[in-house]
């Protein structure tokens, strides 16, 4: 049976150092590029379709799209799956490119969000939305870094606009918000993944110095969290010891890897990269740890880092929007950082309503204090989970 049909209003807020939209960009028809230019979409037939996870468009009719702003043409030289993608492009005279699907049937989405695979030549954060026939919509959006290969990402949710009706689901639309610039956006395989069925959050330090402080903390209240660990450096002045580490783990953390030196991987060579990923892992393995995991030394990453990531890892970590469905891309989870207490009551209230997957990462004792009794509000209505957890329980196959 479908659940958490409908939802309540909520704000727009800010995620891991990336602008969230405006208020103004929430609106129905903003000129920002992130509201419904024509009315509502769908053609009000039949009962809701009860939509199930897996591939729903392929981009080779591009024909179901209706553009809205900027253009939007096939590509055969660059394709996700099948013999072509979509580009999207925004124009000189454009400040956003949207593209917009109507269902021939409303989709019952209660337990489901979409996911896409997209490439860009540019820095950009395209936002997809879901809208039910009274206008109502959730926004989920993910980051792009320039030049990649084609890859699935996972979309978090970063607003809800009125009291949208996810079991009626009239349109997607897809856009990217670019005033000053002229990128291009490569879109391919529209899917649909699963939620949890309870929310599920995951608590992540990246910086091993503050590990133990936060582990008192936590203590308290027996929630797990995740440190990740230099390994070349441990035991060093201000860091933990081996010792600690495991005491650590003995306690229910998990103790990952953030490299040998925690080094930019984007700044060195692919052997250089490979020596920094794989003599973590000998390190974490040798002694008694899960080597499992890894966060990306200051959330970057390139085509080599993420193909070692997958060959070493099972999950990688990088700055993002968090709050989103079962995972389609583990080389890449994303995750907020040093979330405020209002972003954290947002983004937890969402995850306990409806059961998304999010991750909250601390780089400050700071920050942990501060939205720690957000996320204890909701402790009850949610599941701790590890990167272990979600690495093979909630994948999207």
């Amino acid at each position: 049976m479908k659940r958490r049909a409908y939802l309540t209003t909520a704000a727009a807020v800010t995620f891991a150092g990336c602008s969230a939209l405006s208020d103004s960009e929430t609106a129905e028809d903003d000129g920002n590029g992130n509201g419904d230019d024509s009315g509502n979409g769908g053609n009000g037939s039949s009962e809701p379709v009860d939509e199930e996870p897996g591939s729903f468009d392929d981009f080779e009719d591009l024909s179901n799209w209706t553009v809205m702003a900027g253009s939007l043409s096939p590509d055969e030289d660059r394709a996700y799956v099948g013999s072509q993608s979509g580009r999207m492009e925004v124009g000189a005279d454009d400040d956003r490119a949207m593209i917009k699907r109507e269902f021939d049937s409303p989709r019952d989405l209660s337990t489901e969000f979409p996911a896409f695979a997209f490439t860009s030549d540019s820095d950009v954060a395209p936002v997809v939305q879901l809208w039910d026939e009274n206008e109502d919509h959730v926004m989920l959006q993910c980051r792009i870094e320039p030049d990649q290969p084609f890859a699935p990402y996972d979309l978090g949710l970063i607003d809800i606009v009125g009291e949208p009706d996810m079991s009626s689901i009239v349109h997607a639309k897809i856009s990217v918000w670019a005033p000053n610039s002229e990128p291009t956006l490569w879109v391919d395989d529209f899917q649909f993944v699963g939620r949890p069925d309870t929310g599920t959050v995951m608590l992540q330090f990246p910086d091993e110095t503050i590990a133990l402080d936060a582990a008192e903390r936590l203590a308290e209240h027996d929630l797990p969290a995740t440190t990740f660990v230099s390994t070349d450096y441990v035991g060093s002045s201000g860091r933990p010891s081996l010792e600690e580490l495991e005491t650590l783990q003995d306690e229910g953390w998990t103790i990952a890897s953030s490299g040998a030196r925690g080094r930019d991987l984007t700044q060195l060579d692919a052997d250089a990269q490979e020596a920094e990923i794989s003599g973590a892992v000998d390190w974490l393995t040798e002694h008694g740890f899960d080597a499992g995991a890894f966060s990306y030394p200051l959330n970057n990453y390139d085509e080599t880092s993420i193909d070692l990531v997958e060959e070493y890892h099972d999950i990688g970590f990088v700055a993002g929007y968090t709050g989103h469905g079962n995972v389609t891309n583990p080389q890449i989870v994303p995750r907020n950082t040093n979330p405020s207490a209002d972003e954290a009551d947002k983004l937890i209230e969402w995850t306990a309503e409806l059961g998304t997957i999010t991750t909250l990462s601390f780089r400050t004792l700071e920050s942990l204090e501060e939205a720690l009794p957000e996320v204890l509000d909701f402790a009850d209505e949610l599941e701790f989970v590890t990167p272990a957890d979600v690495a093979s329980d909630y994948r999207h196959e």
